[in-house]
């Protein structure tokens, strides 16, 4: 039997990019994630009930859910047929520019890293900057969230850790579940945690340092994501073929 595994191994590296890049977003950048929207609405939620909402914060609220919603509405066009060329075909490579584009802007603007982790409270001269490159972050994890609707293998999580948390321990073999695949769970688990890890590390050297990260990844696992075989198939060895 030959486990075909090249599309498999390029989710796994969004798994990483993904924790790099909110990593980013999160304690440098804006205060917000570029995919993980429903920290986004969590956030948005507790500063308006603790009338600590202020305009910049909507402007970088805005900035987040309405490019990420415009990019999955863009990749849901793409994975219902309409385009003859597929959606991985498309869709991967314009999520590749997005983080590449971010990368780049945020290294030649370098604004300064937030004061403090994740609370982006006023504006600094750099507002309209932050927005753009949140906006194009979000645009393609918009993007990539939808392909991963369709085109995402079985229990290997990019993002939502909460439900692969929950996969890993309700069903295992001690709760007298099957343990499905559990190894894919907690190695995407494990694999975001240290994206996460990476990527807080790299601050030290910028903000554009865990972005930068995220495209060399990225590079690596485009065409195992554009090209990959997708399915798990066994080859049958015969004799005397």
């Amino acid at each position: 039997m030959k486990i075909v595994n090249e599309y498999r191994a390029g989710i796994f590296a969004l798994t990483g990019i993904c924790g790099l890049v909110d990593v980013a977003c999160f304690v440098a950048i804006g205060g917000v994630f570029a995919e993980l929207m429903t920290g986004n609405l969590l956030l948005m939620g507790i500063n308006v009930g603790t009338n600590s909402f202020e305009w910049n914060q909507a402007a970088m609220y805005s900035a987040a859910i309405i490019p990420f919603l415009l990019g999955a509405f863009i990749a849901g066009l793409m994975t219902s047929g309409r385009f003859p060329l597929g959606v991985r075909i498309i869709g991967y490579p314009v999520e590749y520019a997005c983080v590449v584009l971010a990368a780049i802007f945020t290294a030649v603007i370098n604004p300064p890293q937030l004061e403090n982790m994740g609370q982006f409270t006023a504006s600094d001269g750099y507002l309209w900057q932050r927005m753009v490159i949140i906006a194009a972050l979000a645009f393609g994890m918009g993007i990539h969230n939808a392909i991963m609707r369709k085109h995402g293998v079985p229990d290997i999580a990019t993002n939502v850790m909460t439900l692969t948390l929950t996969g890993l321990v309700s069903e295992s073999r001690v709760a007298g579940g099957p343990s499905t695949h559990w190894q894919r769970r907690l190695a995407s688990i494990l694999i975001f945690i240290f994206g996460a890890a990476i990527g807080a590390w790299l601050l030290r050297y910028g903000a554009a340092a865990p972005l930068i990260a995220a495209s060399v990844l990225f590079t690596l696992a485009l065409w195992p994501l554009m090209k990959g075989r997708t399915a798990e198939v066994q080859i049958a060895t015969q004799k005397g073929n």
